[in-house]
């Protein structure tokens, strides 16, 4: 037994020993060096023998260690000639720590890459192909000297988001790069690139004024990944950094300062303490969020992770006699008769204007040389600026700025909304315009109106007002009155020009579906037109401003107001005495049982409704009696107004039903032709059609259902274009035949 158990000691042993050895081969196969990788970073650059001065830079700014051990990373290494050239470009003998740290830290980027990944945005879905141009370096900026808004000295920190300050996050500068994947799947070419390094040539290897140096990329360490090129790195200012210096754009500096505030951080205040040994506040620069974004905010929106790979900002920065030249002859144009002279006194009265200027310059996203016309701002309007307008250009570390000699005339102030939106005389007309969700289409360049202006003295006069205080209800009056006289006033065009108000006459189409009418310098609508006293029937126009881009401003002396009355009154009017033009027509309807005579409501039209009445002359009523369509004598066409009998009841009510047009007005404006439903319905419900057979300012023709043609008269005596209540009315030659 004793001489056994050696035996089987020494086999379990030796067994052990084989497995043991075994795994230690397979953990040295996964988990060891493997012998084709190659030396940390550090180590490749210190052989390559071509790299001292950055060697030397790594030593000062503390990155040894960092460089030769293990991490990944992506260095874009200038080579002793880059570093040669730097230096005497810049008449600099030697580099000191500061300068060296801010070299390397922008030349060393997060994660090791290849070039031909450099070019993917990695986004949290995963890699996108081709669509990025930046990566973020390891430097940022830390605690600075600035000044408060009252000029104090404090110690100051920039925000990281647009819409606050995160712990943690650095504000890491951005470095940006021109590789060909990127630019041939986002349309770019070298007048992209050169436009901010004239001095520079493009070949799809660039980066920042650089180029990648032929065969010396994709260098594979231990730690990341070596990519040599021919620039020495610097990082460059931000956006807020640059214009804050450059005393040409001082002016327009002091417009963004307005919407600065500075809020103290109790955390970075102690971490400055630690680092820099000196207690003292620290104060996180803020930009309003009312703004497009933070010009010192480093990351882009932060919607991705990553999104700063493929996103950046841009501005278009005016000079100071930019913003003073367009500040004069368009944003304190009308305030000047309030004594309001300067930028900082408007921001007083009107921040909202000075904010949409200012955000007229900036777009949350990036603006190519040779994309100027494709990309909105924050208003969404594009840049009627050009590459010939732009005096300055930099591909800044959070966007590209582009220092311009003309402000942008932004859509708020050139459109025909800026009428509203800049004269101060008319502030209640553009807050309603605003709480009624009526601005967006006045202030769209495409889309042409005519704006009648409605001044705060006619409104107050009216009993309107606005008092911002009551935020869920600020209209003073009632409110569904004011909308529906301001959407009157809104007159869309189309495609056609601004009417001869002057020495023309017409009728347009309102906001709202309904009209009104001009005739030689005079406006009218269904209200004023119901007026006791002639000279207020009608509304004088004032003057006109057709510089909008978008069409015209009327002004009149009073508003366009509605009519109270209903359908009916505005029939009897013209249908009360023989020869009235509608009588025959209004005494069928006046004793028929679809009206009602105390108020003038006809049964089946609803208010809030658009409809259109055609009204035959009275001969053109006899011959319809004559037809059997309506009650009378058929040989000589005598109406019978008042038959009780049931058969001619129904008779009446067909005729007039079919001589209304249901949720629609027509006009002879040229706009609508068609086929359209009348309120006369069959016993499955299917509306009887009238076809607009032709429309133009001179002549409406209609169709009815057998075919036969009328036409709308349409003379200086006859009675059509008669506004009332969300209708119009129209004399028509003959009476519109049905069909059942």
């Amino acid at each position: 037994m004793s001489k056994i158990l050696p035996k089987f000691l020494i086999v379990f042993l030796t067994v052990i020993f084989f497995l043991t050895s075994c795994r230690k081969k397979e953990f040295d196969e996964f988990y060891g060096r493997p012998e084709n990788l190659g030396d940390p970073i550090y180590q490749q650059l210190q052989a390559k023998g071509n790299f001292t001065r950055f060697l030397d830079c790594i030593d000062k700014a503390g990155y040894k260690e960092t460089l030769s051990t293990a991490g990944s990373w992506t260095i874009f290494a200038p080579n002793d000639q880059a570093f040669n050239t730097y230096m005497q470009e810049n008449s600099i003998t030697e580099l000191n720590a500061d300068l060296a740290s801010k070299i390397v830290r922008y030349s060393m980027i997060y994660d090791g890459e290849k070039v031909e990944r450099l070019s993917d945005f990695f986004s949290v879905k995963g890699f996108v192909k081709n669509t990025a141009f930046r990566r973020r370096s390891v430097y940022y900026d830390f605690v600075y000297d600035g000044l408060d808004k009252d000029g104090k000295a404090i110690k100051v920190i920039d925000v990281n988001r647009n819409n606050g300050y995160v712990a943690g996050d650095f504000n890491n500068k951005n470095i940006t790069y021109f590789l060909s994947p990127f630019m041939a799947f986002s349309g770019l070419s070298a007048a992209d690139y050169n436009f901010f390094y004239p001095n520079s040539t493009y070949n799809g290897n660039n980066v920042g004024p650089g180029k990648l140096v032929d065969g010396q990329t994709n260098i594979i360490a231990e730690n990341g990944v070596i990519h040599v090129v021919d620039k020495v790195l610097t990082p460059p200012q931000s956006i807020d950094q640059y214009i804050n210096q450059k005393t040409d754009y001082s002016v327009f500096k002091n417009l963004l300062d307005k919407f600065v505030t500075y809020t103290l951080n109790a955390d970075i205040s102690h971490r400055y303490e630690v680092l820099s040994g000196k207690p003292a506040n620290v104060y996180v620069k803020n930009y309003s969020t009312l703004l497009a974004y933070a010009p010192n905010n480093e990351n882009y929106l932060k919607a991705d992770a990553n999104d700063a790979q493929s996103g950046s900002y841009s501005i278009f920065a005016p000079t100071n006699s930019a913003v003073n030249t367009y500040a004069n002859t368009v944003l304190l144009k009308y305030w000047k008769k309030r004594g309001v002279n300067t930028l900082n006194e408007l921001y007083v009265v009107a921040p909202d204007v000075v904010r949409d200027f200012v955000n007229s310059h900036l777009y949350a996203t990036t603006v190519w040389p040779t994309k100027f016309t494709a990309t909105t701002n924050a208003l969404g309007d594009v840049t009627k600026r050009t590459t010939a307008d732009v005096i300055d250009r930099q591909a800044l570390s959070n966007g590209f700025l582009y220092g311009i000699n003309k402000a942008q005339d932004a859509s708020v102030f050139s459109t025909v909304y800026g009428n509203v939106n800049l004269d101060p005389d008319y502030s209640i007309m553009k807050q309603a315009l605003s709480f009624f969700g009526l601005t967006i289409p006045l202030k769209t360049p495409s889309l042409k109106y005519v704006v009648v202006m409605i001044s705060d003295v006619t409104l107050r006069k009216m009993g309107f007002s606005y008092d911002p205080f009551f935020v869920t209800a600020p209209i003073r009056g009632d409110a569904v009155a004011l909308k529906r006289i301001l959407q009157t006033h809104i007159i869309p065009l189309g495609d056609r020009a601004v009417p001869n108000f002057t020495s023309g006459s017409g009728i347009l189409e309102a906001s709202n579906g309904e009209y009104i009418k001009y005739d030689r310098g005079r406006l009218i609508s269904s209200g004023t037109q119901d007026s006791t006293l002639v000279a207020k029937q009608t509304i004088p126009i004032d003057s006109m401003n057709t510089t909008p881009i978008n069409g015209a401003a009327v002004y009149g002396k009073e508003a366009l107001t509605y009519t109270v009355l209903n359908i009916g009154k505005h029939i009897e009017k013209y249908g009360t005495l023989p020869t009235d033009p509608y009588y025959n027509f209004f005494q069928y309807l006046n004793n028929s049982v679809m009206y009602t005579k105390a108020t003038g409501a006809i049964t089946g039209l609803t208010d809030g409704v658009n409809y259109t009445i055609f009204i035959p002359t009275n001969a053109a009523i006899v011959l319809a009696v004559r037809a059997g369509l309506l009650p009378g004598n058929v040989t000589t066409g005598v109406p019978n107004f008042t038959s009780t009998d049931g058969v001619d009841i129904t008779k009446v009510n067909k005729f007039l039903q079919y001589h209304i047009l249901n949720k629609t007005t027509v006009v002879s404006d040229g706009q609508k032709t068609g086929e359209f439903e009348s309120l006369l319905k069959n016993d499955g419900g299917d509306a009887a059609k009238i076809t607009v057979t032709l429309n133009t300012t001179s002549s409406l023709m209609l169709r009815d259902v057998t075919g036969a043609t009328v036409n709308v008269l349409l003379g200086a005596t006859d009675r059509s274009n008669v506004l009332s209540n969300r209708t119009v009315i129209h004399q028509i030659n003959a009476y519109l035949k049905y069909q059942f």
